[in-house]
């Protein structure tokens, strides 16, 4: 009632309080349905604990307590390297046209903590998730599993460095939301290999077996003992939107340059809404991803599904909006990639 997360309760409880008045159901921006109270109700917490597995691609991640997983989660880490490469690009083609802009790399000043914007946009996405679980689940603890690689030794750790370079910035953030506890990379494969937890060597594979189960290793090194239970799984990934170009690859005749990108138009729907949408008679959820232009058909918009892939076109007045965007896209089922 006063905001502070509670302990999860059962889908059936739920419906009785929604039913007699006592909580209303909500949705967090990961997706995730839950009640907040209308009563007072009792303070009375268990202790829960959340474990993430970090990676280069994919983060894992397992909420639990002593007697079992309350969830399962997976989430796509941001790639914009190549973002980056090409605004690069566009901006060196910028200097050298009519007019050349100079260069000012020279007289920048990077402030303390500075970090790639590689990197600073998966550890954004990292604790966005993190600080979403902490507001609905009484989190006191967390556990993440401390990457380490000697660089100077061995020469093939590459992937490892892109994790390396922004746990510090997550260790400060995650200090101040819970207690941390770190754990080495040898201790996560010799808990699931103790307590028999599956694995799968196919790291893009959606499911708990690629990563998640990972963070459930975390979890029974904290309690010391076998906490693998059957949970929900969630998978989450940020919605890869093209956003406004100032100029485009090659000059454009006449030197007017056409609207490209953006995530608006000026009309009620943004790139990135969470929309139900019917076509057909059959009906979709999804996100925004294309909006009605100039060039394409008046009141047709484009949608695609929680993976990045592209479901149809839909007309405007089949649209329903179901959530504004949350800079997260996600999906609470078993799928596995093509």
């Amino acid at each position: 009632m006063e905001g502070k997360p509670l302990m999860p309760t059962k889908p059936a409880r739920a419906r009785k309080m929604m039913r007699d008045g006592v909580a209303v159901g909500r949705f967090n921006k990961l997706g995730m349905f839950y009640v907040q109270m209308q009563i007072p109700v009792g303070d009375k917490m268990q202790d829960v604990c959340l474990a993430v597995d970090p990676g280069s691609k994919y983060d894992g991640y397992a909420v639990g307590t002593s007697k079992g997983v309350i969830l399962k989660g997976m989430a796509k880490m941001p790639l914009v390297a190549e973002k980056i490469k090409h605004r690069r690009q566009m901006r060196r083609f910028r200097r050298y046209r009519k007019w050349r802009r100079p260069c000012r790399f020279n007289n920048r000043k990077r402030g303390n903590g500075w970090i790639a914007p590689s990197q600073l946009a998966k550890v954004q996405l990292r604790l966005k998730i993190i600080r979403e679980l902490c507001k609905i689940l009484p989190i006191k603890r967390i556990a993440v599993e401390d990457v380490a690689y000697n660089h100077y030794a061995k020469r093939g750790g590459k992937y490892f460095s892109t994790v390396e370079i922004g746990k510090t910035m997550l260790y400060e953030e995650l200090r101040a939301i819970a207690e941390l506890i770190t754990f080495k990379g040898w201790q996560t494969a010799s808990a699931r290999k103790k307590y028999e937890i599956a694995k799968s060597t196919k790291k893009d594979i959606i499911a708990p077996e690629s990563h998640a189960n990972d963070a459930v290793a975390l979890l029974c090194l904290i309690y010391d003992r076998n906490v693998n239970t059957e949970a929900p799984f969630w998978y989450w990934q940020r919605p890869e939107l093209v956003r406004r170009s100032l100029h485009r690859d090659k000059f454009q005749k006449g030197g007017i340059r056409p609207r490209f990108g953006g995530t608006s138009n000026g009309g009620f729907l943004r790139k990135g809404d969470f929309v139900e949408v019917e076509k057909a008679g059959k009906v979709y959820r999804g996100w925004v991803c294309g909006l009605p232009g100039k060039r394409k058909v008046i009141g047709v918009m484009d949608a695609f599904d929680a993976f990045g892939k592209r479901i149809g076109q839909f007309t405007e007045r089949k649209v329903r909006l179901l959530c504004r965007r949350t800079g997260v896209m996600w999906a609470n089922s078993y799928h596995q990639k093509a």
